[in-house]
């Protein structure tokens, strides 16, 4: 019986170390903390730029705001830029030729009101923004991502707060036009958004209110114009942050109201296995933060701590994958 036992209590103890082993090996990468944004901030959007990071739009005690941060890794230090030329939250962002695009909006403080069919550009080099050719209709909390040379401006929600859209509009700069293509197959916002190996992918938000959060991940092939189904999020959760980073389309935080608690899930989908893995998790939950890749690392900025506005943040933190 001795034998037996101490048999059993090795197999256990190997299977308790072999579970933390793997553990481990889900959770990759490591977080650091730099240098804090001027103001408490959510609901901005960040994109990169010339070797530094820009955050826009958002709201500071629920007034939101044309703010513009920009933030410069090598002396950890920020600095005002020219304002948004419209006070806007829940924007989507995205960079091409080496500017910011921003689409969309709510006017905000501290409500989804009346989203915009807005478009503007950002060119760090003169430090000033241009109006482009609005989309069809107003819009916010919009996945954008670039694929061949044009903005995509998928999902979001309509001016009244009231629906969620299933709208693909895409933007081509060369003649500042948009047109229709085709719609999401299940109309969402506060979603994840990459363009990877010539496709979008398009993962998570909310298909109404903030308490009905989806695991949902559509695949857009720009060559058909035609979407897909690709594996859930492990985790379903809406206002997301996302990147792709090392191949990866990392999709971070997110809220969950009803149990009044937010995400600090970090989950990576490698476009090469068709798969989720769990990365390091944020060292605390939060959602209405903007996130985007600077360097060798991806940068989480802003946002709540808490499910809406609760404790909004300042924090900047890092996140580094070997």
């Amino acid at each position: 019986m001795h034998d037996k036992s101490s048999k059993f209590l090795q197999l256990a103890l190997a299977c308790t170390v072999f579970g933390a082993l793997t553990v481990q090996a889900q959770a990759q990468g490591s977080w650091t903390s730099k240098a804090p944004l001027p103001a408490r901030l959510n609901e901005v959007t960040a994109a990169s730029v010339g070797g530094k990071l820009h955050v826009m739009g958002g709201s500071v005690l629920q007034v939101t705001g044309p703010y513009h941060q920009q933030y410069d890794p090598a002396t950890d230090t920020w600095r005002g830029r020219a304002p948004v030329p419209r006070s806007l939250d829940h924007i989507g962002s995205a960079v091409l030729n080496g500017k910011i695009y921003l689409i969309g909006g709510f006017v905000g403080g501290g409500v989804h009101r009346d989203g915009q069919n807005t478009a503007f550009e950002y060119d760090p080099a003169s430090d000033t923004w241009r109006i482009l050719a609005p989309m069809k209709a107003g819009r916010a909390s919009v996945g954008v991502a670039v694929l061949e040379g044009k903005l995509h401006a998928i999902g979001g929600r309509s001016p009244d707060n009231n629906v969620t859209v299933a709208t693909h509009e895409v933007y081509d700069p060369a003649t500042n036009t948009w047109k229709d293509l085709a719609p999401l197959p299940t109309a969402r916002d506060h979603a994840a958004a990459v363009a990877a190996e010539g496709k979008i992918y398009f993962a998570g938000g909310r298909t109404g209110p903030a308490t009905n959060p989806t695991a949902i991940m559509d695949i857009y092939d720009a060559k058909t114009n035609t979407w897909t189904s690709g594996p859930p999020l492990p985790t379903a959760r809406s206002g997301l942050m996302a990147s792709y980073y090392k191949n990866l389309f990392m999709v971070l935080g997110g809220e969950v109201p009803q149990e009044q608690r937010t995400n600090a899930e970090n989950e990576a989908y490698d476009p090469k296995t068709n798969a989720w893995r769990k990365l390091a998790p944020m060292p605390a939950g939060r959602h209405a933060a903007g996130a985007a890749v600077l360097g060798d690392a991806v940068y989480v900025v802003a946002g709540s701590l808490r499910p809406g506005s609760g404790q909004v943040t300042d924090q900047l933190i890092v996140f580094n994958l070997p």
